[in-house]
């Protein structure tokens, strides 16, 4: 009889181990859930917005140029520029119709033309809030 007070005991405490083992593991994943849950909304978000242009294509005399452009602003100005994007776009295409192909040739040419881009976007919109002009896609033939 003593014996199987002992084993009763034993399974007892081995049922209470595996009890108290499987609270802990539920509480551990409730504390991971809510941990991956607070730094998934901390995540850093991206400053800056980026509008797509294009294809735009402009042909001159001397050239031809296709090109997609895309329009870097902070994401504050992001609605700003869907109200003027046909203007911006305007203004663009205007901008790569002036580009001289004699610099736009040299090693620094893809630089050349994304700041006149930007200058002009910035200047026909009397603002400064396109920070950069990026081109995705360009090509130049010349005439």
């Amino acid at each position: 009889m003593a014996k199987a007070s002992v084993k009763t005991k034993t399974r007892q405490i081995d049922t209470n181990v595996i009890i108290i083992g499987g609270a802990l593991a539920i509480v551990l994943v409730g504390m991971l859930s809510v941990w991956l849950y607070f730094s998934y909304g901390a995540r850093p978000v991206s400053p800056s917005t980026y509008t797509s242009f294009g294809p735009v294509v402009v042909r001159s005399s001397e050239f031809a140029i296709k090109a997609t452009i895309a329009v870097q602003t902070r994401n504050e100005d992001a609605t700003w520029l869907a109200s003027n994007k046909k203007q911006l776009d305007f203004a663009l295409q205007a901008a790569l119709a002036n580009v001289d192909l004699k610099r736009l040739r040299e090693p620094e040419g893809l630089t050349y033309v994304q700041t006149i881009l930007r200058d002009a976007g910035n200047t026909a919109l009397n603002t400064r809030n396109i920070e950069a002009v990026l081109l995705t896609d360009f090509i130049v033939q010349a005439q």
